[in-house]
Formats: structure tokens, sequence, C-alpha cells
């Protein structure tokens, strides 16, 4: 079947997916190359930069795409539906830009933070603050339009470039900072390009608006950044509880856990904005039947993985990273977790109980990082076991309450099934280097999970034909 035949949802998946490819899947082609020139201990100090400036990127940030999906999505006149993205487009750089000048201002009053970071990496990490949630304003508009074509373009073009100014480094001086600055050009071109697509308007709204907007998505905000505890905060504890030597083995075994969620993202991009709008025109049992089918799609993508990265690390890595391939079961098994919570959290959102996420969240990271400072003591899996627990009963919580504000019919029996066959996956994994029984492995988890799925009736119900109507009336703004 040629792509144009086929319908427009699916063709965005397929875009979806090699537009993240392109973008994230970069760090992963690029490993072999990038071992061969720094050492784990390079690595480490790269990872903890990034770590930094990631969560200071959600501080500063307020979650404001999240407003988008929910206040914006919904729209049905184009016109307004592109005043009120412009106004939370423009109201996000102020926020943004505020929030950069007060963290920088921070962090250079403090000494022992300069001993970590280098006034130019500090500049560096600020420089980000100020435009990454203008860009995921930006990408999110693009996706709510349905052009994955316009933003699989912009990102090839940031892509090559940031792949040429890579190879640049290496090949001259292979600096960590300088490696770093590559990544903030690229971003800052991906923004410059999206804003010439978008063409969003300086627009404020009344004060009583911003409230509304932060009402919602501050708390979404907080709970990122309290789940950036069980997804982030740990390297920061093994870089500095054990050693960077250490984190740089555990930066490796990440990278292979974000394959996972660039082979689950299409679906999420897809997906996650229209599934309030699926569940109030479609009903329960049809969101369900998507869902699950996620959740089958998540298991799959993470035994496909697990067994991809004991390969390529062995034959690819040089021989002082060989340890990442233990760790690397560990850290796809907490981002299986993570994707299945996502998954599942439907009724907490859809009834705009986002302080109840907060809540879970604080509960679950609290009790997570209090265990990986106790754990630290016994290395790296230590840590590893203790964000495992946090994870579940996170995911427990979220499946409770959602279930609680709004029941949907899930066969647990089924899933819970896959779910085992997926874990006895994994752990195999852990035990078995050899190329031939972890191929046994593969396709054993692959059949039996599929068998399960198919006699449990996952898919029927749910065809090409029925996913492209369930989305038929889909809003028309390509115009504005």
């Amino acid at each position: 079947m040629h792509l144009h035949t086929l319908p427009r949802s699916i063709k965005n998946i397929l875009i979806y997916a090699i537009s993240l490819l392109l973008t994230k899947g970069t760090s992963l082609i690029m490993l072999p190359i990038i071992t061969n020139h720094f050492t784990p201990n390079q690595l480490g100090k790269l990872e903890i930069l990034v770590t930094t400036s990631m969560f200071l990127c959600l501080l500063s940030g307020f979650a404001m795409h999240e407003n988008l999906y929910r206040f914006v999505g919904c729209l049905k006149d184009p016109k307004y539906r592109f005043e009120k993205a412009s106004e939370i487009y423009s109201t996000s750089l102020i926020l943004s830009t505020s929030m950069a000048i007060l963290i920088a201002s921070f962090l250079f009053m403090f000494p022992h933070i300069n001993r970590m970071l280098s006034k130019i990496e500090i500049l560096l990490v600020c420089l980000v603050l100020c435009f990454e949630t203008a860009l995921s304003i930006s990408t999110a508009w693009l996706r709510l339009q349905d052009k994955a074509f316009t933003l699989l373009i912009i990102n090839t073009l940031s892509c090559l470039i940031q792949l040429a100014g890579i190879f640049l480094i290496l090949r001259i001086s292979p600096n960590i900072t300088l490696f770093y600055m590559v990544g903030v050009a690229s971003t800052f071109l991906q923004l410059a390009l999206l804003q010439f697509i978008n063409r969003f308007q300086w627009n404020f709204g009344k004060f009583e608006e911003l409230k509304k907007l932060l009402s919602y998505s501050t708390p979404l905000m907080l709970s990122t950044m309290i789940t950036f505890g069980l997804t982030g905060a740990e390297k920061w504890i093994i870089g500095y509880s054990i050693s960077m030597e250490s984190l740089g083995l555990y930066s490796i075994s990440a990278k292979f856990s974000l394959a996972m969620c660039i082979l689950v993202q299409p679906f999420c991009m897809w997906w996650i904005p229209k599934r309030f709008q699926v569940l109030s025109e479609k009903g329960k049992s049809y969101t369900i039947k998507i869902t699950q089918c996620g959740l089958v799609y998540i298991v799959l993508s993470a035994i496909f993985v697990t067994y991809i990265s004991q390969i390529f690390i062995q034959s690819a890595l040089p021989k002082s990273y060989y340890d990442a391939c233990y760790l690397v079961i560990g850290t796809i098994f907490i981002s299986l977790l993570k994707e299945i919570s996502n998954l599942i959290n439907i009724g907490i959102l859809n009834s705009k109980k986002t302080q109840w996420m907060l809540k879970i969240d604080l509960v679950c990271t609290s009790l997570g990082l209090y265990l990986c400072w106790i754990m630290s003591l016994h290395g790296v899996w230590g840590i590893l076991l203790s964000i495992m627990l946090a994870q579940i009963l996170r995911v427990s919580l979220v499946f409770y309450c959602s279930q609680l504000l709004e029941p949907l019919p899930y066969q647990y029996c089924a899933l819970a099934a896959i779910l085992l066959v997926t874990i006895t996956c994994l752990w195999l994994n852990f035990t078995v280097k050899s190329f031939f029984p972890l191929t046994v492995i593969l396709i054993f988890g692959i059949v039996t999970n599929l068998a399960i799925s198919y006699y449990s009736a996952f898919f029927t119900s749910i065809s090409i034909i029925s996913i492209r109507n369930a989305f038929s009336k889909r809003l028309e703004v390509n115009d504005v």
C-alpha cells in the first residue's frame, strides 16, 4: 500500500515516527562515534549539564503547552483558535524569559554551583530556558493542525545542522561545552523556523485569563518537576554519591530507554491530544480499545529495544561501556512504567483533577528519592531498584484514581498476562547475552503478547477505516 492511499491519521503517525527518529534518534546513531571520543567520565559531566537544563526548563515553562491541548484543541472557530494559541505562545515567552533571568542570577550567586558548571555553561542553560517552552507550543500547534510533514521538514533541517556542528566539534576539539553549545544553537534555529511557519502574533490576554491558564498548567508543571525526581534527579545522585564514570555508563543505558520512548511517541503524539475528544464522541469502549492497543505497542517496543540494546552495546561500543548492558534492563523497565502511566491517565485529566496528579507524584517521588539516597550504598542498581518501586506505586495510584473518576472497561486478565510476559523477557535479557538466545527471547515475547491480544479481542472494532472515521470531523485550521 502506498503512503498516499493511507488514511491521514495513519500517515501522520508514520511521519511523526520519522521525525522523532531524526531528532531524538540522532543521539543513538551517534553513540559509537561519541563513545570513541569521550570517556565515561566525560559523558557523566555532559549528563549532569543536560539534566540540569531539563529540570530548569520544567521550572521556567509552567507547562504552558498543556494549555494549548486543553483549551485550544477543543475550539471550533479557526480564527479564535489561532488568537488563543498566539496568546499562549506570547505569554510563555515572557514568563520563561523572566524565569531564565531570575535563575541565571541565582546560579551566579553561589560559588558551589560555579564549581560544577562554568559561567559559559550556566549562560547556555539559561538561554535554552528562554525559548524551550515556546518551542514546545510551536510543535504542538503543528500537531493540532495535523501538519506532520511540515514538522518533519523543520526537524530534518535542524538535525542536519546539529550533526554538521557535532562532526566539526569532534574533528577540531572534542569538548563537552562546545558539544552542548551545538545543541543550543540547533534548538534556537528550530524555533525560528517554526515561528516563520506558524506566524504567531504578539497577543496578551487579560490577567484573569492568565490566572486560568496557570491554574490548570502550574499543577501539571509541579507534577512534572516532582516526577523528574524519578526520571532525572537520580543522575545527580549517581554523579554525586557514586562516580561520574558510573553516571556515564548509566547515561548510555538511558539512551536506549529513550529509544523505546521514541518508538512509542508517534502513537502518543497522535492519540494523547485527541483522546478526550474521542471519549466524548465515540464513548468509553472505543477509547479503551485504542488505549489497550497502545499498551500492547508499548510493551512490544520495550521487548524489541531491550534486544537491540544488548546486541548494539556489545558490538558497536568500546569495552569500557559493556557494563551498560545490565543497566539498560532497569532503565527500559522504568521507562515502560512511565509510558504506561501516561497512557492510562485519562480519568484524572479529563476531570481536570490535576491537583490529584500533583499529590500522587509528590508521594511517589518523595519515596523514590528517599530510597535512592539510602540504596546508593549499593551502587547504581540500588538506585534503579528504588526508582522501579516508586514507578510501580505511581502506575498503581494513577490507575486507581483514573478509574475512580472515569471507569473504563479494561480487560484486566489479558493485560496482566501481557505484563507478566514482558517482565519475564526483560529478566531473561539480564541473564543471557548471546545472540541466538536473545533472538529466541525476542520472538517469544512478541508472538506471545500478540497472541494474547488477538484472542482477547483487543483489535476488534478497530480498523484503518474506523480510525479514519473517528477523526473525519477534525478541525480544519490549515488556512490560519
